[in-house]
């Protein structure tokens, strides 16, 4: 296949993309009362949004020092700042361009410049990745003691983590773990057969490490409990009272949904699942749907910062290169 065709590919489905989000934003909004919406995020309590960005603050800091142990167990060790900086620069990518790089992409290929081995620094993004899947039905299922169990619930988080924990398993197919591989690894290297399976092995050989699987587990599980306490801040936020114990059961769920590609920044699917999920325990849809649309701007702007530090590490990529020359 050649690169003009993977170009009109990728803008193909970034369009169609663009396409399913416009329509599942306007599926989940139509009925709303958008004025209704305004007067509540004018009316919204600072002290918990402040809260809400402080959290999200502390999600980054335990996904950069989950990062950074499984770099270190394959002995390429960063410094903190450095995978502290990749990772807000890959969570700009992810929240705010609406682009066909990942920003997973983005921040292996920076963390790849820093080791000299794109294998490993590629393989460790999708090991954190491939972990963090599995935690969050491990999360959900924590959270179910502190709530009022019904059967229908517990169907439904049995089924998520059967799901998730499957989506983690389907990796040990060839096949899926390199397409997986390739669709994390730089446009120029990700047909050399031999970096594809050099980062399929550094997966499987890390996820196989049990003391670093359990320490990966533990802190995937903590960063979950972390994005839930979010959402639990934006609803104190909106004086609509949901328990803790309730974000932490609904938003692994939330997010198992949100990780199907088929919107831009998992827009209008977040939205459905939010109303979906939270509409359980009685919150209004309109609610639901303001505590999504928060959610995302209060990450959005927490990643922007990542702007700034990839420009300035182009700038100084690129002047290196003129004077290697």
């Amino acid at each position: 296949m050649h690169l003009r065709d993977l170009d009109v590919k990728a803008a193909a489905k970034g369009l169609a993309r663009a396409a399913v989000t416009t329509v599942l934003l306007v599926a989940v909004t139509w009925r709303l009362d958008l004025a209704a919406l305004a007067r509540k995020a004018s009316s919204l309590d600072a002290r918990w949004m402040a809260a809400a960005f402080l959290v999200v603050f502390a999600a980054v800091v335990i996904s950069a020092w989950k990062w950074g142990l499984i770099l270190a167990w394959r002995r390429r060790p960063l410094p903190y700042r450095r995978l502290f900086r990749h990772y807000l620069v890959g969570l700009f990518f992810n929240n705010v361009l609406p682009t066909t790089v990942g920003g997973d992409a983005v921040r292996a290929w920076e963390a790849s410049r820093d080791t000299g081995e794109v294998p490993e620094a590629v393989g460790s993004v999708i090991t954190e990745r491939l972990v963090a899947g599995a935690a969050l039905g491990v999360t959900a299922l924590l959270g179910l003691p502190f709530v009022g169990v019904t059967p229908r619930l517990l169907v439904l988080v049995l089924s998520f983590l059967a799901i998730d924990l499957a989506l983690v398993a389907a990796f040990l197919v060839p096949r899926v773990a390199e397409g997986v591989a390739t669709s994390v690894l730089p446009r120029r290297v990700s047909g050399v057969r031999a970096t594809v399976s050099a980062t399929v092995g550094v997966v499987r050989e890390s996820v196989r490490a049990p003391r670093l699987f359990i320490r990966i587990v533990v802190l995937s599980v903590l960063f979950q409990l972390l994005v839930a306490a979010v959402n639990a801040c934006l609803f104190q936020a909106m004086g609509v009272p949901v328990s803790l114990a309730r974000c932490v059961v609904y938003t692994p769920m939330i997010f198992t949904v949100t990780m199907l590609p088929v919107s831009l920044s998992g827009l209008g699917v977040r939205e459905a699942a939010y109303a979906y999920f939270f509409g359980q325990s009685g919150v209004a849809q309109a609610d639901a749907i303001a505590a999504s649309l928060l959610f995302f701007v209060i990450v959005g702007i927490s990643s922007l910062p990542g702007a700034p530090l990839f420009a300035l590490s182009r700038r100084r990529f690129l002047g290196a290169e003129r004077a290697s020359r």
